[in-house]
Protein backbone atom coordinates (compact mmCIF):
# COMPACT_ATOMS: atom_id res chain seq x y z
CA UNK A 1 0.00 0.00 0.00
CA UNK A 2 1.36 3.45 -0.31
CA UNK A 3 1.91 6.03 2.03
CA UNK A 4 -0.66 8.41 2.04
CA UNK A 5 1.35 11.76 3.42
CA UNK A 6 4.03 11.41 1.83
CA UNK A 7 5.02 13.99 -0.77
CA UNK A 8 5.36 12.04 -4.27
CA UNK A 9 1.42 10.30 -3.02
CA UNK A 10 -0.28 13.96 -2.13
CA UNK A 11 1.55 15.82 -5.13
CA UNK A 12 -0.26 13.20 -7.77
CA UNK A 13 -3.61 13.28 -5.98
CA UNK A 14 -3.44 16.97 -6.25
CA UNK A 15 -2.51 16.21 -10.40
CA UNK A 16 -5.36 13.59 -10.10
CA UNK A 17 -8.11 15.99 -9.09
CA UNK A 18 -6.69 19.02 -11.63
CA UNK A 19 -6.21 16.56 -14.61
CA UNK A 20 -9.89 15.32 -13.43
CA UNK A 21 -12.14 18.50 -14.03
CA UNK A 22 -10.20 19.29 -17.03
CA UNK A 23 -11.47 15.86 -18.38
CA UNK A 24 -15.23 16.16 -16.80
CA UNK A 25 -15.08 19.41 -18.22
CA UNK A 26 -13.82 19.31 -21.93
CA UNK A 27 -13.62 15.64 -22.45
CA UNK A 28 -9.89 14.86 -23.08
CA UNK A 29 -6.46 16.60 -21.27
CA UNK A 30 -6.12 14.78 -18.22
CA UNK A 31 -3.43 12.58 -19.74
CA UNK A 32 -1.48 16.05 -20.92
CA UNK A 33 -1.52 16.80 -17.12
CA UNK A 34 -0.95 13.29 -15.37
CA UNK A 35 1.67 11.80 -17.87
CA UNK A 36 4.84 14.31 -16.95
CA UNK A 37 4.21 14.57 -13.40
CA UNK A 38 3.80 10.58 -12.55
CA UNK A 39 6.59 9.71 -14.83
CA UNK A 40 9.08 12.03 -12.72
CA UNK A 41 7.39 10.94 -9.44
CA UNK A 42 7.36 6.92 -10.26
CA UNK A 43 9.26 6.39 -13.35
CA UNK A 44 7.95 6.81 -17.05
CA UNK A 45 6.90 2.87 -17.20
CA UNK A 46 4.62 3.56 -14.19
CA UNK A 47 3.39 6.90 -14.64
CA UNK A 48 2.38 5.83 -18.38
CA UNK A 49 0.77 3.09 -17.34
CA UNK A 50 -0.84 4.51 -13.75
CA UNK A 51 -2.26 7.96 -16.17
CA UNK A 52 -4.21 5.23 -18.31
CA UNK A 53 -5.42 3.48 -15.73
CA UNK A 54 -6.71 7.07 -14.28
CA UNK A 55 -7.97 7.92 -17.36
CA UNK A 56 -10.71 5.09 -17.77
CA UNK A 57 -11.43 5.86 -13.74
CA UNK A 58 -12.31 8.81 -14.56
CA UNK A 59 -14.28 8.62 -17.38
CA UNK A 60 -16.38 5.53 -17.21
CA UNK A 61 -19.02 8.12 -14.23
CA UNK A 62 -19.08 10.34 -17.12
CA UNK A 63 -20.31 8.05 -19.57
CA UNK A 64 -23.98 7.69 -18.72
CA UNK A 65 -24.65 10.85 -19.14
CA UNK A 66 -22.28 11.11 -22.23
CA UNK A 67 -24.08 8.63 -24.29
CA UNK A 68 -26.92 10.49 -25.05
CA UNK A 69 -25.17 12.51 -27.21
CA UNK A 70 -22.75 10.24 -28.71
CA UNK A 71 -22.33 9.25 -32.54
CA UNK A 72 -21.89 5.73 -31.90
CA UNK A 73 -21.31 4.98 -35.90
CA UNK A 74 -19.07 7.39 -36.18
CA UNK A 75 -16.79 6.50 -32.74
CA UNK A 76 -16.93 2.97 -34.39
CA UNK A 77 -15.42 4.21 -37.55
CA UNK A 78 -12.86 6.23 -35.67
CA UNK A 79 -11.71 3.09 -33.55
CA UNK A 80 -11.43 0.76 -36.06
CA UNK A 81 -9.47 3.11 -37.87
CA UNK A 82 -7.27 4.17 -35.24
CA UNK A 83 -6.27 0.66 -34.51
CA UNK A 84 -5.15 -0.04 -37.59
CA UNK A 85 -3.10 3.24 -37.75
CA UNK A 86 -1.48 2.63 -34.34
CA UNK A 87 1.02 -0.02 -35.71
CA UNK A 88 2.19 1.90 -38.44
CA UNK A 89 2.79 4.86 -35.91
CA UNK A 90 5.11 2.00 -34.19
CA UNK A 91 6.66 1.40 -36.81
CA UNK A 92 8.18 4.81 -37.64
CA UNK A 93 8.63 5.54 -34.33
CA UNK A 94 11.46 2.58 -34.72
CA UNK A 95 12.73 3.91 -37.88
CA UNK A 96 12.80 7.62 -37.58
CA UNK A 97 14.47 10.20 -35.64
CA UNK A 98 12.20 11.46 -32.61
CA UNK A 99 12.36 14.91 -32.72
CA UNK A 100 11.92 16.06 -36.11
CA UNK A 101 8.62 13.99 -35.87
CA UNK A 102 7.74 15.84 -32.61
CA UNK A 103 8.43 19.53 -34.12
CA UNK A 104 6.32 18.09 -37.71
CA UNK A 105 3.30 16.84 -34.68
CA UNK A 106 3.56 19.89 -32.41
CA UNK A 107 3.80 22.20 -36.19
CA UNK A 108 0.62 20.29 -37.63
CA UNK A 109 -1.89 20.66 -34.28
CA UNK A 110 -0.60 24.37 -33.75
CA UNK A 111 -1.49 25.08 -37.34
CA UNK A 112 -4.96 23.52 -36.88
CA UNK A 113 -4.92 25.37 -34.03
CA UNK A 114 -4.87 28.36 -35.78
CA UNK A 115 -7.34 27.63 -38.52
CA UNK A 116 -10.09 27.02 -35.66
CA UNK A 117 -9.07 30.04 -33.63
CA UNK A 118 -9.35 31.92 -37.00
CA UNK A 119 -13.04 30.83 -37.48
CA UNK A 120 -12.73 28.20 -39.80
CA UNK A 121 -15.87 25.41 -39.24
CA UNK A 122 -16.19 22.36 -41.53
CA UNK A 123 -20.07 22.96 -42.58
CA UNK A 124 -21.55 19.46 -43.06
CA UNK A 125 -21.16 16.11 -42.37
CA UNK A 126 -17.74 14.47 -42.70
CA UNK A 127 -18.06 11.43 -44.93
CA UNK A 128 -16.87 7.91 -43.86
CA UNK A 129 -13.56 8.09 -45.62
CA UNK A 130 -12.31 11.69 -43.51
CA UNK A 131 -13.58 9.88 -40.20
CA UNK A 132 -11.40 6.73 -41.36
CA UNK A 133 -8.55 9.15 -42.22
CA UNK A 134 -8.59 10.91 -39.03
CA UNK A 135 -8.84 7.67 -36.83
CA UNK A 136 -5.92 6.35 -38.82
CA UNK A 137 -3.92 9.51 -38.09
CA UNK A 138 -4.78 9.45 -34.10
CA UNK A 139 -4.20 6.14 -34.14
CA UNK A 140 -0.27 6.71 -36.07
CA UNK A 141 0.00 9.21 -33.62
CA UNK A 142 -0.62 7.29 -30.52
CA UNK A 143 1.68 4.39 -31.78
CA UNK A 144 4.90 7.28 -32.39
CA UNK A 145 4.27 9.49 -29.68
CA UNK A 146 1.27 8.93 -27.30
CA UNK A 147 -0.87 12.05 -28.71
CA UNK A 148 -3.83 10.21 -30.30
CA UNK A 149 -5.80 13.73 -28.88
CA UNK A 150 -5.35 16.26 -31.39
CA UNK A 151 -6.94 14.86 -34.79
CA UNK A 152 -10.22 13.83 -32.65
CA UNK A 153 -10.51 17.18 -30.63
CA UNK A 154 -9.98 19.18 -34.60
CA UNK A 155 -12.24 16.51 -35.88
CA UNK A 156 -15.26 17.33 -33.61
CA UNK A 157 -14.34 21.23 -33.45
CA UNK A 158 -13.89 22.05 -36.68
CA UNK A 159 -17.20 20.51 -37.08
CA UNK A 160 -21.04 22.01 -36.28
CA UNK A 161 -21.98 20.27 -33.54
CA UNK A 162 -23.12 21.56 -30.01
CA UNK A 163 -20.29 21.95 -27.44
CA UNK A 164 -22.19 18.86 -25.25
CA UNK A 165 -21.75 16.31 -28.09
CA UNK A 166 -18.51 17.41 -28.83
CA UNK A 167 -17.48 16.41 -25.51
CA UNK A 168 -19.43 13.45 -25.18
CA UNK A 169 -17.65 12.13 -28.22
CA UNK A 170 -14.39 13.01 -27.10
CA UNK A 171 -15.14 11.63 -23.62
CA UNK A 172 -16.18 8.29 -24.61
CA UNK A 173 -13.73 7.78 -27.83
CA UNK A 174 -10.58 8.20 -25.15
CA UNK A 175 -12.11 5.20 -23.25
CA UNK A 176 -11.41 3.07 -25.95
CA UNK A 177 -8.68 4.81 -27.21
CA UNK A 178 -7.34 4.03 -23.13
CA UNK A 179 -8.84 1.21 -22.64
CA UNK A 180 -6.86 -0.46 -26.25
CA UNK A 181 -3.68 1.06 -24.79
CA UNK A 182 -3.90 -0.13 -21.23
CA UNK A 183 -4.12 -3.92 -22.77
CA UNK A 184 -1.06 -3.90 -24.27
CA UNK A 185 0.83 -2.56 -21.87
CA UNK A 186 -1.14 -5.42 -19.44
CA UNK A 187 -0.23 -8.14 -22.56
CA UNK A 188 3.87 -6.96 -22.00
CA UNK A 189 4.06 -6.93 -18.64
CA UNK A 190 4.26 -3.51 -18.16
CA UNK A 191 1.20 -2.66 -15.66
CA UNK A 192 2.15 -4.15 -11.65
CA UNK A 193 0.34 -4.94 -8.85
CA UNK A 194 2.25 -2.03 -7.17
CA UNK A 195 0.47 -0.22 -10.15
CA UNK A 196 -2.85 -1.08 -9.98
CA UNK A 197 -2.92 -0.50 -6.06
CA UNK A 198 -1.63 3.16 -6.47
CA UNK A 199 -4.10 3.63 -9.07
CA UNK A 200 -7.10 2.14 -6.59
CA UNK A 201 -6.01 4.70 -4.04
CA UNK A 202 -5.67 7.39 -6.39
CA UNK A 203 -9.20 6.87 -8.28
CA UNK A 204 -10.88 8.88 -5.53
CA UNK A 205 -9.21 11.96 -6.35
CA UNK A 206 -9.94 11.85 -10.05
CA UNK A 207 -13.33 10.92 -10.19
CA UNK A 208 -13.80 13.45 -7.54
CA UNK A 209 -12.58 15.90 -10.32
CA UNK A 210 -14.18 14.46 -12.86
CA UNK A 211 -17.15 14.75 -11.38
CA UNK A 212 -16.77 18.79 -10.35
CA UNK A 213 -15.93 19.22 -13.86
CA UNK A 214 -19.15 17.92 -15.18
CA UNK A 215 -20.82 19.64 -13.03
CA UNK A 216 -19.19 23.07 -13.88
CA UNK A 217 -18.98 21.68 -17.83
CA UNK A 218 -23.19 23.33 -18.18
CA UNK A 219 -22.08 26.91 -16.51
CA UNK A 220 -19.62 27.61 -19.49
CA UNK A 221 -20.29 28.94 -22.58
CA UNK A 222 -19.67 27.26 -25.98
CA UNK A 223 -17.35 30.22 -26.45
CA UNK A 224 -15.34 29.62 -23.06
CA UNK A 225 -15.64 25.87 -23.85
CA UNK A 226 -13.83 26.28 -27.28
CA UNK A 227 -11.47 28.25 -26.15
CA UNK A 228 -10.43 26.28 -23.68
CA UNK A 229 -9.80 23.66 -25.79
CA UNK A 230 -8.04 25.09 -28.25
CA UNK A 231 -5.52 25.81 -25.34
CA UNK A 232 -5.12 22.44 -23.96
CA UNK A 233 -4.31 21.65 -27.89
CA UNK A 234 -1.59 24.63 -27.76
CA UNK A 235 -0.52 23.20 -24.54
CA UNK A 236 -0.28 19.32 -25.43
CA UNK A 237 1.69 20.94 -28.76
CA UNK A 238 4.44 22.79 -27.01
CA UNK A 239 4.44 20.14 -23.91
CA UNK A 240 5.44 17.67 -26.47
CA UNK A 241 8.59 19.45 -27.47
CA UNK A 242 9.33 20.79 -23.47
CA UNK A 243 8.97 17.46 -22.30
Amino acid sequence: MPEFLTISFLSAAIVAVIAGMVRGFAGFGAAMMMTPVFSALYGPEIGVSLCLLLEIAVALPLLPRAAKYVDWRRIGLLMVAAVAGAPLGNLVLTKVSPEPMRWAISAIVLGAVGLLAGGWRFHGQWRAPVTLGIGVTSGFLNGLSGMAGPPIAFYYLAGNETVERVRANLTTYFIFVDAIALLVFVSRGLVHWDTGVLGLCLAPAVIAGGLLGERLFPLASEKFYRRLALGLLVAVAIGSLIL
